[in-house]
């Protein structure tokens, strides 16, 4: 490991420390209940055996799903939470590195517009789109994560890093757009019951 790929896996790890930081601090000063905090851990722990499918079956990211879910049904914050937190686990279980600061970025950001277009979610072709569009942007996002790799970065080198990844990206965003046809009213029905038994108001947010 030379000193650059070095340097940049302790900046990575610190940056992952302080996001992280924030992201409980912020969450510490809301005051949750502990009710809320069980429903959270749920969330998290579903998403990640969702993950667990991707490991046998590459770009089958069940993890996106439910983070998309919980954005729907029980906010913005509670998707990117679930979002940030998915990454963390999964990774400390898989394997932690600077990749994981842009995949707490992509599953983050996912759970977070999610939430703020959850009224819009229960139109059919949408949330389609929406799961669609967020395969290749999580894609996207966590291609930065290889620019390190890269002998020399110039446009050709980006082009050829994103050409190269646009298959499973596509594969990934017509997974979530399939799940989110077929199983969004199912899980969201589920997701409901639980905001009701957990929280006391199965509405969505």
């Amino acid at each position: 490991m030379d000193i650059i790929t070095l340097s940049t896996l302790i900046l990575s790890v610190l940056i992952i420390v302080g996001v992280v930081g924030v992201v409980f601090k912020l969450f510490e000063n809301s005051k949750p209940s502990v009710e809320y905090i069980v429903l959270l851990a749920m969330l998290v722990a579903v998403a990640v055996v969702g993950k667990l499918i991707g490991l046998a079956l590459p770009s089958i990211q069940a993890a996106s799903f439910i983070i998309i879910m919980a954005g729907v049904v029980f906010g913005k914050e509670t998707g990117f939470l679930v979002g940030v937190l998915t990454s963390i686990v999964s990774d400390l279980v898989f394997g932690l590195g600077y990749w994981t600061l842009f995949k707490i970025i992509a599953w983050g950001l996912m759970g977070f517009t999610a939430g703020m277009v959850s009224s819009k979610m229960d139109n059919l072709p949408f949330r389609a789109g929406f799961g669609f569009i967020w395969g290749i942007l999580y894609g996207w996002i966590t291609n930065l994560s290889m620019i390190i790799f890269l002998s020399e970065v110039n446009l050709n080198a980006l082009i050829g890093l994103y050409v190269s990844s646009i298959t499973l990206d596509v594969i990934h965003g017509a997974v979530n757009a399939i799940l989110l046809i077929i199983a969004y009213t199912w899980f969201k029905k589920i997701f409901l019951r639980s905001k009701d038994r957990y929280l006391g108001d199965g509405s969505t947010s």
